[in-house]
């Protein structure tokens, strides 16, 4: 007995929806190949099965749920046949097609085509096989390819591809063209305006929520309703980066953040004036642009009152009394007054000092030691000769490795010459183990060579630099007045190594090899933001 299950598949939603189209004109072939069999050929067919896949590329019909079912109903053995009217039906990809011949040779599934008749027992009509679906997957991609070129040009004409936008509706019977939505066109208006005013995509979204306003309800080309729904902070965002807004025609918009210069002409980003009006002036949406950056830079709403930025918070400042590291808090005074402090962690220390003094005296004191070049002498001094002392007995450890090294080698080669000549039985034997001892304890010694050259190496170039320090100390001066709060929080970074504060003095530790300071004016740049480079006590 034949269990057959009918594959039946159109690509488009087109098809699909016209009763006396494709599909049922394959199901009446499939039917009538049936009743020819049973009745003209005297054999036992049956339908188990029907899997039809509607507005479904070739390319995916193997990854569809209708033929998820149809393996599984291959595995329980309810289905022992497999009929198509032709081979493309099933799919248009020659790899697919093939993983799909060796799941109906493992379940010893038998595999039926109407168009084209073929043995998929022999090697011949396995080539067959490969050759038709070769030349379904070239016709599919050559249609792909020309549906791409022809969006391409439409788009260079500054037409509208399809989707729907927020603000306009489509012109039903002129492709590419949209209109305004008068209604829609004040939610569109609403949501940049107010954004520029507080600066929060929270804010913006929950605002635009709570007055009523929803996403735009539309009914998708495969008859699926798509109703409002309330607006995300995602949605919100990806809403005000929309050049529609503005009458621009985004193309080949995923392409945006690759190099341009890499890319072939076609392939490049750019925009072109749309066919549609604008529903906001271009200055607001700059604006909008500017503020989205500099918001995602600074991780702050730029809009909003910076009440206190911390720049000493992340390990810059100790408690000198139990020596924890210390953070900043705030309080709030019976008047409802903020009052700003860094506070020691330790619980039962809790030493505090008002966070806006103690930042101010460390940002004098460092800007006072670029004029004090005695006391950054006597500094580097010291730093550079706690550096070196372990100098001497590295070398010495060195000299003495060396010495070693020599006297294994000279051991070998003396070994080699005297003994290898008499090299026999036995006495191989030891030659070889004796050697091997001397081989390894020469690795051995190389290695700690290494290790400590390196160590040396190290601290000679760890070594302060009197002009590098006196050069940032200069640009610290220099810069910190000129950037935001942010910027001189990583600032700090860069140049304090660490403050200790106690009850009446702070000590100050500062790198003897700042960052790159002049970096730090540039946001963007992330290397103003990494490194650890050694301190100066």
């Amino acid at each position: 007995m034949k269990r057959c299950g009918f594959v039946i598949r159109v690509s488009t939603d087109v098809q699909a929806r016209n009763p006396e189209g494709s599909l049922k004109n394959q199901l009446q072939r499939l039917n009538a190949h049936i009743e020819y069999k049973n009745k003209a050929c005297g054999e036992n067919w049956i339908e188990c099965g029907r899997y039809v896949l509607k507005g479904v590329s070739g390319k995916d019909a193997f990854r569809s749920p209708e033929f998820a079912q149809l393996f599984e109903d291959i595995k329980s053995g309810k289905v022992n046949t497999v009929v198509c009217t032709a081979l493309d039906r099933v799919s248009r990809s020659v790899k697919d097609f093939l993983n799909f011949f060796e799941i109906l040779a493992k379940h010893n599934v038998e595999f039926v085509c109407l168009k084209q008749n073929y043995d998929t027992t022999s090697p011949q009509g396995k080539l067959f096989i490969t050759i038709m679906m070769a030349l379904a997957e070239f016709e599919r991609e050559q249609t792909s390819e020309r549906n791409k070129d022809a969006t391409l040009a439409r788009a260079e004409r500054g037409l509208w591809n399809g989707g729907q936008l927020l603000g306009y509706d489509i012109i039903p019977g002129k492709k590419g063209y949209v209109v305004p939505n008068e209604k829609e066109k004040s939610i569109v208006q609403f949501a940049f305006k107010r954004y520029l005013e507080c600066g929060s995509l929270i804010q913006t979204t929950r605002e635009m929520n709570e007055r009523g306003y929803r996403t735009k309800a539309y009914t998708s080309r495969r008859h699926k309703v798509n109703p409002a729904r309330t607006f995300g902070r995602t949605t919100i965002n990806q809403f005000l980066m929309n050049c529609a807004y503005i009458g621009l025609k985004e193309i080949n918009k995923k392409n945006k953040p690759l190099d341009q210069s890499k890319l072939p002409e076609n392939q490049k980003y750019k925009t072109v004036k749309s066919v549609w009006e604008p529903l906001v002036d271009e200055a607001t949406f700059y604006k909008v642009q500017d503020l989205l950056k500099k918001n995602a830079r600074s991780k702050h709403n730029e809009t909003a009152l910076i009440k206190h930025v911390y720049l000493l918070n992340g390990g810059l400042v100790w408690c000198e009394k139990c020596g924890n590291q210390m953070e900043g808090i705030c309080g709030t005074g019976r008047l409802g007054q903020k009052y700003f402090y860094y506070v020691c962690k330790n619980k039962e220390c809790r030493f505090k000092v008002p966070a806006d003094e103690l930042e101010r005296i460390v940002i004098e004191r460092i800007r006072q030691l670029s004029n004090e070049k005695d006391a950054i002498d006597k500094s580097i001094e010291n730093a550079n000769a706690y550096l070196q002392s372990e100098l001497p007995r590295l070398k010495t450890e060195r000299e003495m490795l060396d010495k070693e090294l020599t006297e294994v080698k000279d051991t070998a080669s003396g070994i080699i010459d005297k003994l290898a000549p008499m090299a026999n039985g036995d006495n191989g034997l030891f030659l070889k183990e004796k050697l091997d001892d001397l081989g390894k304890r020469r690795k051995q010694i190389e290695h700690g060579i290494e290790m400590v050259q390196l160590t040396i190496d190290q601290i000679e170039r760890e070594a302060v630099d009197k002009e590098i320090v006196l050069e940032a100390l200069k640009k610290f001066g220099e810069v910190f007045d000129n950037i935001e709060p942010y910027q001189q929080k990583e600032l700090m970074k860069l140049v304090l190594a660490k403050a200790i504060i106690g009850p009446d003095h702070l000590k100050v530790a500062l790198y003897g090899r700042p960052g790159n300071l002049e970096n730090t004016l540039n946001p963007e740049t992330e290397e103003a933001r990494c490194g650890m480079p050694n301190w100066l006590p």
